[in-house]
């Protein structure tokens, strides 16, 4: 039993490749940002939602370019350990409690959402616990694991989510009809800036790099990986707008999953193949894993502020939460696509945006670059 922690323990010490570094930033933002997406960019910009695409993600290329910066500042320090020195122990404790807080929250959302596509699209009568379970197990089994474990799965699984991401894209193109995309700015750019919030706060969700920057290898080639893997993103956010190409804005912004609906639209011949299946049995690996790597954070985060011997302690504890709370953290699926809408789009780019460009603000300030 002892060499089985201690070999667990060297193989979590080990740091990732760029390679792995970029697949886990696509996995992390990809997992889930096609599920509600389209529809939430349908209904603020309409026709100009890939305007929308193009927007947030040129802005959030900026904002990474301020996320290396600040996190080339400590070296091998990640989030945790270094904000207490910018900005003193006490609000230090607080912006640490928020940044766990961050990552909580989205693996409770991301949870959520599984179930939310679960029961509402393939299986209406199953409990919610069950689909609990089932998601908690092996998701608790790979953080106690470790990051490198992660990202090796990861690099594994996600050229299956490329490819089917592909076959989707390909099979979808004969259904797009390019008059759904016009006019464009009929009202402006006002629109397509609103629409591209909620794109953004799923982007950014990159801000994991602070915490991850000291278990990166090359982390000088950080900045280029960290901007291919936003570039590819965008590519991808870009095709996650196919829907309203297909069934036109105002239908696009009154769906609940459009993504599901693109894949149920593609027929071969006169024949409905049923890829809405396929492609979920994909997405949920994608899933998994950004549940994973945000509870391995969260928990490192816990390790980190209070100066525990281990995480691994509180994998218990973390699994009877991600097993109970995300099941009634909203009423209904109603409720939880407001929430995710307007209050978790605005949490997050709080704690994605504001902070961590406060954070550098006063680093460069204090000269803490060049103490270090």
């Amino acid at each position: 039993m002892l060499k089985k922690i201690e070999k667990s323990e060297i193989t979590s010490g080990k740091k990732l490749s760029m390679k792995q570094f970029i697949f886990l930033i696509i996995i992390i933002i990809t997992a889930t940002e096609s599920v509600c997406l389209p529809s939430f960019v349908a209904s603020y910009a309409k026709e100009d939602s890939w305007l929308s695409v193009i927007i947030s993600t040129i802005f959030s290329a900026f904002i990474f370019l301020i996320y290396y910066k600040l996190a080339m500042i400590f070296k091998e320090q990640s989030l945790f350990e270094y904000i207490e020195k910018i900005t003193g122990k006490f609000i230090g404790k607080i912006i640490s409690i928020l940044y766990l807080l961050f990552c909580l929250n989205v693996a409770f959302v991301v949870t959520r959402q599984l179930i939310e596509i679960m029961n509402t699209a393939f299986m209406p009568e199953t409990p919610a616990l069950v689909f609990l379970i089932v998601t908690t197990i092996p998701v608790i089994y790979a953080v106690s694991k470790g990051l490198f474990v992660i990202a090796k799965m990861n690099e594994i699984l996600l050229p299956f989510g490329i490819f089917a991401l592909i076959f989707l894209t390909v099979m979808s193109l004969r259904n797009v009809k390019l008059d759904n995309f016009t006019p464009i700015l009929a009202k402006g750019i006002l629109p397509p800036l609103i629409g591209s919030f909620p794109i953004t706060s799923w982007i950014l969700e990159s801000v994991i790099l602070l915490v991850i920057f000291p278990h990166i290898e090359q982390k000088e080639k950080t900045l280029k990986g960290g901007l291919f893997a936003i570039i590819i993103v965008g590519f991808v956010s870009l095709i996650g707008v196919l829907p309203i190409g297909i069934f036109g804005a105002e239908t696009t912004a009154n769906m609940q999953f459009p993504i599901l609906e693109q894949a149920r639209n593609i027929r071969i011949e006169n024949y409905t193949a049923r890829f809405d299946v396929f492609i979920v049995s994909i997405w949920i690996t994608g899933i998994y894993i950004k549940i994973a790597v945000f509870i391995y954070f969260f928990l490192k985060g816990i390790e980190e502020i209070f100066k525990c011997d281990d995480y691994r302690f509180a994998l218990l504890p973390m699994a009877t939460f991600l097993s109970i709370l995300p099941a009634y953290a909203c009423r209904d699926i109603g409720n939880f696509l407001e929430y995710l809408k307007k209050v978790f789009t605005t949490e997050n780019l709080i704690i994605e945006i504001i902070i961590p460009v406060l954070l550098f603000i006063i680093a460069k300030i204090k000269k803490l670059d060049k103490r270090n």
